[in-house]
């Protein structure tokens, strides 16, 4: 009889997960350089750091700052 499995190692499976990882980050990578809106705002956001212009605050003091 026919089995309907395989055996794959499990090394090669995560090297598998590796890739698809690079992979992934890669692609996010390409999505924020194609969107031109994106990089505006990280731009303007390295800008607003370099100039100090921000407020740094603990976790539960950013809802209050942005209202």
């Amino acid at each position: 009889m026919e089995s309907d499995t395989i055996q794959i190692p499990r090394k090669m499976i995560e090297e598998i997960y590796v890739v698809h990882e690079k992979i992934d980050h890669i692609l996010e990578t390409l999505e924020v350089l194609m969107d031109t809106e994106t990089l505006k705002r990280l731009h303007k956001g390295e800008d607003e750091l370099k100039k100090g212009n921000y407020i740094d605050a603990q976790p539960d003091e950013i809802e209050a700052l942005l209202k």
